[in-house]
């Protein structure tokens, strides 16, 4: 009985109907996938036209010693027992002169880093440092509560924001705050670096993903007067520019961007400064990363429901909506790229029986312009570290393949967190734990925030890994080479995003 269901079923879904249904399945991750890459396309274009444009680094104003403003470092806390007191410290040496100045670190901890944060302000307090410690009842919404919370307490009409896992160099004020003497200005962002960019191939990719958004993408929008973003770190902002833009609202929990493209769409001119770079740790353990990606990912789509109607109404350029459209839902890429892997599986059984499609084999390689796209984007960040050609060249060997492959491996989470954000539960914020991870020899599995479970996805993934294993086996005992790169890539790339996770590395 179950034998002739099976067989029913294969011969449905190998028939003209099935081969119908999988198609358009399989056209969908096509046609969003070569959407995006035409988009990225223009922007590679813009990055090459604009790049050497003498405002390529804003101009920047030096106000005279009774000009600068009052500045407010804001840093918000849960549970960062590793990494409070490094924070605290690199905020209490920025160059910046004192009665201008003050700290506040906005503690929602609940564990013993509130007693590392008392010490830490009494200690700069009697150094000088005008540092206040606020703390609220109930931590309602996160780190967008907590900001919203503090902003009307903050003495400064610029507010710099930093994680607990970023380290600013002791310029960062002086190089980023005469931005401000321009009354446009709402917000400026600096680069993130990474103080543990070598630790493992898993943060090496990571780092190449952040390099690439930077100095690619965020550098090119704001050369050509696009939307840029605010990452939610390593960032200023003008007080009255919060206000004028609705404020901290928390019912995303992508807080940072909800604010930035509120901002802009309120005429805000924002700038990307990617000469100041501050540094900070990546996730050092998968568990982490995905919990990261999640977040980031599930609040990007709540962002989408609320923002985009919005963006669609205003009467920006038609080119400046489409790269912020463009911004927004690039996030739907990579499931794309897993849609059309689960698809073309099926789609291969049905073309014998169905030779029409055979068409769509072209549209799925031309899809796939990304293989040029991907390593050009890599390239040109990498330059940043390899100072000659083959310093690039060695950089790009040791980077882009795990690069490439947690991008894959990646997919059925990102997925998921789409799908929860397009659900109108309440907005949960997950933290990523930080574990003072600077040099190789560093440990996290001692540490208190480290993984202890497994995630029910992780199997799925071990399961997709088992899928397209099986896709790659299909392809080498029926000769249809066409998908074979692809599926190959897709086994490896959940293969170990599996591994990792099961090991907890």
């Amino acid at each position: 009985m179950k034998h002739a269901l099976l067989q029913d079923a294969l011969a449905f879904l190998t028939g003209t109907t099935g081969a119908i249904l999988i198609l358009l399945i399989y056209a969908v991750g096509v046609f969003i996938i070569t959407a995006y890459s035409v988009m990225q396309f223009h922007l590679l274009y813009l990055h090459f036209k604009l790049r050497r444009r003498a405002d390529c680094h804003p101009s920047l104003p030096v106000p005279s010693d009774s000009d600068w403003p009052m500045v407010t470092v804001q840093i918000p806390m849960y549970n960062e027992r590793y990494v409070a007191a490094d924070v605290i410290k690199a905020c209490a040496e920025l160059e910046y002169p004192r009665d201008r100045f003050e700290i506040q670190v906005l503690d929602d901890s609940t564990d013993d880093t509130s007693a590392i944060i008392d010490d830490c302000a009494e200690y700069w307090k009697s150094n000088g440092v005008d540092v206040s410690v606020l703390r609220r009842p109930e931590r309602v919404g996160y780190k967008a509560g907590a900001l919203a919370h503090a902003t009307p307490l903050a003495k400064g009409s610029i507010l710099s924001i930093f994680d607990a896992d970023f380290r600013p160099q002791a310029d960062f004020l002086r190089r980023t705050v005469p931005y401000f003497m321009d009354p446009a200005v709402g917000m400026v962002q600096a680069r993130w670096g990474h103080i543990n960019r070598n630790y493992s191939l898993l943060t090496r990719a990571q780092s190449l993903l952040h390099d690439a958004f930077f100095l690619v993408e965020q550098q090119t929008r704001h050369l050509a007067g696009l939307f840029i973003r605010f990452n939610g770190s390593a960032g200023l902002w003008r007080k009255t520019a919060i206000l004028d833009s609705g404020g901290w609202q928390h019912d995303t929990i992508s807080e940072d961007m909800d604010l930035c493209l509120r901002g802009q769409l309120r005429g805000w001119k924002f700038l990307f400064v990617k000469d100041v770079v501050a540094p900070a740790e990546l996730p050092v353990t998968m568990h982490d990363y995905k919990v990261q990606q999640y977040r980031w990912v599930k609040g990007r789509i709540q962002v989408v429901r609320k923002i985009l109607p919005m963006l669609w109404k205003s009467d920006f350029k038609p080119m400046v909506k489409a790269h912020a459209m463009h911004d927004m839902l690039n996030v739907f890429v990579i499931p794309s790229a897993l849609l059309i892997g689960i698809s073309s599986l099926w789609f291969l059984m049905a073309l014998d029986r169905n030779p029409w499609m055979m068409a769509w084999v072209l549209a799925f390689g031309i899809s796939q312009i990304n293989v040029v796209l991907f390593p050009m984007m890599a390239w040109l960040a990498l330059r940043t570290y390899g100072v000659t050609f083959a310093g690039t060249l060695r950089e790009f060997g040791r980077q882009f393949l795990p690069f490439l492959i947690l991008m894959i491996g990646s997919s059925l989470m990102m997925c998921t967190a789409i799908v929860a954000g397009f659900t109108k539960s309440k907005p949960i914020f997950h933290r990523t734990a930080k574990y003072n991870i600077v040099s190789r020899t560093d440990t996290w599995r001692s540490k208190v925030y480290s993984p202890k479970q497994i995630p029910a996805l992780t199997w799925f993934e071990g399961a997709f890994a088992l899928y397209f294993c099986g896709a790659v086996l299909f392809d080498v005992v029926t000769s249809t080479y066409g998908f074979l790169p692809f599926h190959t890539s897709m086994s490896l790339g959940f293969a170990i995003m599996f591994t990792a996770s099961i090991l907890k590395s």
